[in-house]
This record gives structure tokens, sequence and C-alpha cells, in this order.
């Protein structure tokens, strides 16, 4: 399981939601084209803001570093929209969001582990 200071919250311009276990996590799960265009905003679940760049452009890596920037008032105002999207839905503060969202995304049922539920994925592969 993921220690929380690892885990990374991704919101894109719409307010959705991708959570992933690493910060190698989100560079392997974010398109390099969307973090050039400044479509995302990051944090860690503790409130730090973590930085995502594309050094080679649209089509290179994505790197993702922590920053000890404190991001708590925009993590929860980013938090607040995403869960005012889902009315009916108790929201929940960052680490049990991403823990959430971790185990299978909103509609988790409890059927065991899945894959963790990425919004942004366009099917391209992880780096080896």
């Amino acid at each position: 399981m993921s220690h929380p200071a690892d885990i990374v919250m991704v919101f894109d311009r719409d307010e959705e939601l991708a959570v992933f276990s690493s910060l190698r996590a989100a560079e392997d799960g974010l398109e390099a084209m969307d973090v050039t265009d400044g479509e995302y905003t990051a944090f860690t679940v503790e409130g730090c803001l973590v930085d995502l760049r594309a050094p080679d452009g649209e089509e290179g890596l994505v790197l993702a570093a922590r920053t000890e920037e404190d991001g708590r008032e925009d993590l929860e105002r980013h938090l607040a929209r995403f869960w005012a999207r889902r009315p009916g839905r108790t929201p929940l503060g960052p680490e049990d969001t991403a823990r959430l969202l971790l185990d299978g995304g909103p509609q988790a049922s409890g059927h065991g582990p899945r894959r963790p539920w990425n919004p942004f994925r366009r099917g391209r592969a992880p780096r080896s």
C-alpha cells in the first residue's frame, strides 16, 4: 500500500481527478502534450504542490517533482468542486478520496483490487 506522502492527486481543467500511487506513476500516467498545455494541477494528499513538466515537449516524457509549496487551500477548493459534480456522494477529504480512487473509483464495489482509475489515460503504455 502507498504511503500518503507518495500519493499524487491530479486535477484537470474540468475538475476531473486522477490519483496516482507515486510520482513515477503520475509521470507514466499523464500525457506530455497536456502537461505542456497547462491542463493539470497536481498535489500530494498532504497539500504540497507537485511540479509537472515535459522538458522535451509534447511527445516527450513527463517529470513530476514534489515541492514544499503549500497548496492545501487550492487542493481543498479543487476537491470541493470535484465532489460537487457528484450529487448524492458524500464529499471526502484528500486522503480518503485518494484511497477510494486508487481502489477503483467512485463506483468501487469492493470486488477486490482493480487498476487505479485514471480519466486522463489515452492508451499510452507506461515506461519500462
